[in-house]
């Protein structure tokens, strides 16, 4: 699992992070402040063991009971609704730039899917935009597999 997540990260980081920044780019900036974000991200990356958290230290997290951090549900809305972790909140991927304001600064961000790969993507958004956000590996489904209960 942790191998798939470093993969999915380096194809973000080589294919899908430019056509990012290219896409997210204003006239006001010319493209060099979100170039220049993604730059410090792709730099960032070897050093964080690629953004990843455990499902462990996650639920270390919750069950310390510290407001220290923020559960990102990125999952669309009807699979939150049909089930998530307690007090996580929920953007879809596709709104994540649009509600950006959202997202808490100066927290740490489990951001949490269905995917591992769909996690990356939101946490190289957010770490663009100088949010403190990890990949919780295996999301959703191994808060399940650690006998966890999702709210509805």
């Amino acid at each position: 699992m942790k191998l798939a997540s470093k993969l999915s990260v380096l194809l973000l980081v080589v294919f899908v992070l430019p056509a990012l920044v290219s896409a997210q780019c204003t006239d006001k900036c010319a493209g060099s402040c979100l170039k220049k974000a993604a730059e410090e991200f792709v730099k960032s990356v070897p050093g964080n063991e690629m953004f990843l958290m455990s499902i462990e230290s996650l639920a270390e997290m919750v069950d310390g009971g510290k407001n220290d951090y923020v559960i990102l549900d990125i999952r669309p809305p009807q699979y939150y609704a049909a089930g998530h972790i307690e007090s996580a909140m929920n953007i879809p991927l596709p709104m994540l730039v649009e509600k950006l304001n959202s997202v808490p600064t100066g927290k740490k961000i489990a951001v949490v899917c269905s995917l591992d790969t769909n996690s990356a993507f939101g946490v190289a958004v957010l770490r663009m935009h100088k949010r403190d956000a990890w990949i919780v590996e295996g999301g959703v489904n191994a808060w399940e597999g650690l006998g966890r209960e999702l709210v509805k």
